[in-house]
């Protein structure tokens, strides 16, 4: 026995150095889960391009968006004071530790976000925050609330990176309750099927060094070498581990205890329970191996997380092999204190009573498990939960702001969706804007859809002046403008041109030429009254010098006064003429001056000199009169000549001394009557000249009337034009100048949705609905195909569209997961399927096997989809319970039909029914116990609070009780069936037999003679 023990004592050290350098080597598994557990999508789906777009958006560098909620303690309004407060909360965001921020889009930025970031109750207020990706959610989380915390405001930051943050740590939590709860309840149960406190201890001390060098490994393989993991690798280590490696026990130990009844050492008992017990460890192990290892063949990295269970599988079979031996071989029977070891095994009346009928009436039987089938297989479709958040407990914070977005906006802009589109030319030009704007109107159309926000339409809502029905309508009202200015210009020309022709220019030229004619007349006058006035000086100077002699001379006195008396009446008629033609001349010329003035030419010289010519003319008039009166004084005094001698050389003295004023006057009249003649004349020159200049002008008024006219005509065609133009679909067009486009107000929506290159613009989507819903789904798949359609024509041919955001990746994930499922399934039943067929060797019951299982999958799933809407409140399963409800019950179960149908084959009796009873009752016992332990282990998942768990926990439980009912029914079904089909085979071949017989003995009797 020493000898024999001492085999395994080296085994004993080894898994102790092992469990130590697991320990030891064992990395910090909650970080490591939050940084590579998530789910990832292959690169090749639409949600990781548009995050390869938002990274080189981002220079390259990757980053995290949370959205940080300001809730006024329900539905009560912010004030003004609140408002500031937010403002200068988010304006002084610091980098802290991990903390690196690098945008914020605050709710009072602008006019645009004020649309979109604050409620239209007031009442909440929401801060888009982007910080670089180089720390843990949990800290950046923590750091943002600590310094956005405000008395008398609720302020909550959240997201899908806080969210799957907060899910990490309800799962961790969670795995800890199921770790505690899971072990105090194999105890419990292990106390009452073995009734001894040492099985429990030795069977959890050998699931739990199973379990710590699995998962140091697995996590060590992550961690260097990016095996795959997930939020619910370690829970389901925990439950697989602990739940079948208990069954496996109870198997081992039964055998262990069977061969101690019938008086075998420590030592042989235990090598006879390696041997038998081990044998269907082995088998079932390695099934569950197999199933389990497939898993990598799947194309999701979630589904490949679950290969690590293999793993533990494979430490786990290497663990009950050989450390449990050293403990059995010695601790003997006293492991099983303080019970006795007897040598009766464990009967189980259930399965002997349901393999008794299924061999009595299998058709029957099958026939009753098909119809209760029946519905659950006709409703196997059904919607999938796809909504992470409802993972998550509604205590915590960052689900408090998820909820708090969703009842005060609409519950897309919980999780808005993004189109990124990168083209490589900048997209600032009139025509890429364009089509980013046509894009973004196109989009506001599609099902579904609350509001669409993008560069050229920042808060959701149309820029009126950045279209052309806005433009247009400026320019038909500068066209109004300029007809009403056309009108004006034309009447004023029409009123010129009537000015012009009432003017009557030619007659004023006629007029003018009178003037001249008269002015010639005028000069010729003057200049004989210049010669008169010096013959009539001459003639007072003579008469004077006569009057020296006028008495030896009065009769020749007397004849020259008669002269002179002519003379001066001569003289007196001229200037009587000369006067009238004169006043005649100056009315014509104050006419003709007027007119030159109205024409804009100076008439100032030729004024000053008309009223020179009468100045001088009233002068000579002057002189005249004087002339008239004193030789009519003279003549009158002729009789008296004598007597007044003396008179008479007084007056003529008096005329000698005026005579040089008259000839001053007359020199004067005749200068002036020259220059007036002569300005006559250039006026008349002139005034033909502008005779021909009018004429002209009055035809050129006539043309522009008649071009004011043809622009007036072109105007009015031009606004209708227009008009119909805007009225038109053309006038939604979207249309900005250069200048606009480079301008300073335009730069900060250019800021919010395009990188700095502007070669990436952003749209975003909110939707209506869920974001995470499969209506959204849908709707967002129309989008995507829509969207790339629209751009296929456009500017924008030539760029790279994707969609980004949460919508997008679980409607990747949703497609990925719900295609990779069916494939794996497929893997992993074909993988099983071979593992029975080598431990059955036969066709039938492995085939029987994996209906059995898949029925009981699919009724399991049906009953477990039932209370989660009854009595959990979930309608809708979570996308992942399918699969871990699949791959469970698929591995697990595998391991009953296992044990079953190797107790069949080790069965002694001929008859396959016997074989098949005896097996029954002498598993089912182990079976129950298994069944109990792993749904035992299963329920501990309850306490998680994590619906993916819960429901995984139901769907396994209500998946074994199914197993446990029909595996035994289903089984005996089929031994039933073969020996009936092997019977009317036989019972066919029979006959022929006999017949043959038969008719050999008829002819023999023909043969023979007759009797006497």
């Amino acid at each position: 026995m020493k000898q024999i023990t001492k085999k395994y004592v080296p085994a004993l050290i080894g898994w102790i150095i092992v469990v130590a350098i697991a320990l030891f080597a064992m990395p910090n598994v909650s970080q490591l889960v939050r940084d590579k557990g998530n789910i990832t999508l292959p690169s090749y789906t639409e949600s990781q391009k548009a995050s390869k777009i938002e990274k080189k958006a981002n220079g390259n560098k990757s980053v995290r968006t949370y959205t940080a909620v300001f809730n006024n303690n329900g539905d009560n309004k912010f004030t003004a004071s609140q408002n500031r407060k937010i403002t200068r909360k988010l304006n002084n965001l610091e980098n802290k530790n991990s903390l690196k921020i690098e945008k914020v889009m605050g709710p009072s930025d602008n006019a645009e976000t004020k649309k979109q970031l604050i409620a239209k109750d007031k009442s909440t207020q929401l801060a888009q925050i982007t910080v670089k990706n180089n720390g843990s959610v949990g800290p950046q989380v923590k750091e943002l609330q600590r310094q956005l915390k405000m008395s008398g405001i609720k302020t909550y930051v959240t997201g899908s990176d806080a969210l799957n943050d907060e899910f990490s740590t309800v799962t961790e939590k969670g795995i800890q309750k199921t770790e505690v709860i899971a072990v105090i309840f194999i105890f419990i149960v292990l106390i009452l099927v073995f009734r001894s406190p040492i099985v429990p201890l030795v069977s959890l001390l050998n699931v739990g060094v199973a379990f710590v060098t699995s998962l140091s490994i697995i996590m060590n393989l992550a961690q260097k070498f990016n095996f795959p993991i997930s939020n619910f690798t370690q829970v389901f280590l925990v439950v697989v581990l602990f739940g079948i490696g208990t069954d496996y026990n109870i198997l081992l130990y039964n055998y262990f205890k069977g061969a101690l009844a019938r008086g075998m050492s420590a030592v042989e008992a235990a090598h006879d329970a390696q041997r038998h017990g081990g044998r269907t460890i082995l088998y079932s192990g390695l099934s569950v191996l197999i199933g389990f290892s497939v898993l990598s063949f799947a194309k999701f990295s979630f589904y490949q997380s679950a290969v690590g269970v293999a793993i533990g599988v494979l430490v786990l079979l290497a663990v009950l092999l050989t450390l449990n031996m050293f403990f059995m071989e010695t601790l003997g029977a006293k492991m099983f204190w303080p019970s006795k070891v007897t040598a009766g095994r464990g009967k189980s009346r259930m399965w002997y009573g349901l393999s008794r009928a299924a061999l009595a009436y299998p058709v029957v039987i099958l026939a009753i498990i098909g119809i209760i089938a029946v519905p659950f297989l006709v409703n196997t479709s059904s919607t999938l939960n796809f909504n992470n958040a409802d993972e998550v407990p509604d205590t915590y914070q960052a689900k408090k702001g998820y909820e708090v977005i969703q009842s005060h906006f609409s519950k897309g802009m919980s999780a808005p969706a993004t189109v990124y589109i990168q083209d490589s030319s900048k997209m600032t030009t009139q025509a890429k804007l364009a089509a980013v704007d046509d894009l973004t109107q196109y989009l506001k159309q599609e099902p579904g859809v609350k509001t669409v926000a993008s560069a050229t339409q920042p808060g959701g809502n149309k820029i009126k002046s950045m279209y052309l029905k806005n433009q247009l309508v400026s320019i038909t009202s500068g066209l109004n403008t300029s007809t009403k200015g056309l009108e004006k210009i034309k009447a004023g020309l029409n009123s010129a041109s009537s000015q012009l022709q009432s003017s009557n220019i030619s007659g004023s030229t006629a007029q003018v030429q009178e003037l001249a004619d008269g002015t010639s007349e005028l000069q010729s006058g003057a200049q004989q009254l210049s010669t008169g006035i010096n013959q009539y000086t001459s003639g007072v100077s003579s008469v004077n010098s006569g009057l020296q002699s006028a008495s030896s001379q009065i009769p020749t006195l007397t004849s020259g006064v008669s002269t002179l008396t002519s003379s001066s009446q001569q003289l007196s008629s001229g200037l009587s003429q000369l006067q009238t033609q004169v006043s005649s001349i100056s009315s014509q010329a104050s006419q003709l001056l007027a007119l030159m003035q109205s024409t804009g030419q100076d008439t100032s010289t030729a004024a000053a000199e008309m009223s020179a010519l009468q100045s001088s003319i009233s002068q000579l008039s002057s002189g005249s009169a004087a002339i008239t009166s004193g030789m009519g004084q003279l003549q009158g005094q002729i009789p008296t000549l004598t007597s007044g001698m003396s008179t008479l050389a007084s007056g003529t003295s008096t005329l000698n001394s005026t005579s040089s004023t008259l000839t001053s006057g007359g020199q004067s009249v005749a200068s002036g009557a020259t220059t007036v003649n002569s300005g006559v004349q250039q006026m008349n020159t002139q005034l033909k000249q502008m005779s021909s200049e009018v004429t002209e002008l009055e035809s050129g008024l006539s043309s522009a009337n008649d071009g004011l006219d043809s622009i007036a005509s072109g105007n009015k065609t031009m606004k209708t034009y227009l008009d119909g133009l805007r009225t038109s679909y053309v006038g939604d067009t979207f249309y900005l100048p250069k200048q606009t486009i480079k301008s300073s107000e335009f730069k900060p929506a250019l800021d919010a949705y395009m990188d700095s290159d502007r070669k990436i613009a952003e749209i975003t989507i909110v939707f209506k609905g869920d974001p995470n819903s499969d209506t959204t789904s849908k709707q967002l798949k129309t989008i995507q195909t829509d969207m790339k359609a629209r751009l296929k024509h456009g500017a924008l041919k030539n760029a790279k569209v994707a969609v980004g955001g949460e919508t997008s990746q679980n409607n990747d994930l949703r497609t990925l997961a719900n295609g990779d499922f069916g494939r794996t399934a497929l893997i992993m039943t074909i993988g099983i399927g071979i593992a029975l067929i080598v431990v059955t060797e036969s066709i039938l019951q492995p085939m029987t096997i994996i209906s059995t299982l898949l029925l009981a999958y699919e009724v399991s799933l049906g009953i477990t989809r039932i209370v989660s809407k009854f009595v959990l409140g979930d309608p809708m399963l979570s996308w992942n319970t399918p699969f871990f409800t699949f791959i469970m019950l698929m591995a697990l179960g595998v391991d009953y039909s296992i044990f079953l149908m190797v107790r069949f084959k080790d069965e002694p009796q001929s008859n396959l029914k016997d074989r098949m009873l005896n097996a029954a009752t002498a598993i089912g016992a182990v079976v129950i116990s298994a069944a109990i332990i792993l749904s035992g282990t299963f329920a501990a998942l309850m306490p998680s609070g994590v619906t993916t768990l819960i429901q995984v926990a139901l769907g396994v439980i209500f998946g074994l009780i199914i197993l446990v009912i029909i595996l035994p029914l289903t089984l005996s079904s089929l031994i039933s069936l073969t020996m009936w089909h092997e019977k009317r085979i036989h019972q066919v071949r029979k006959p022929k037999k006999d017949k043959k017989t038969k008719t050999t003995t008829n002819s023999k009797d023909k043969n023979e003679p007759a009797a006497d």
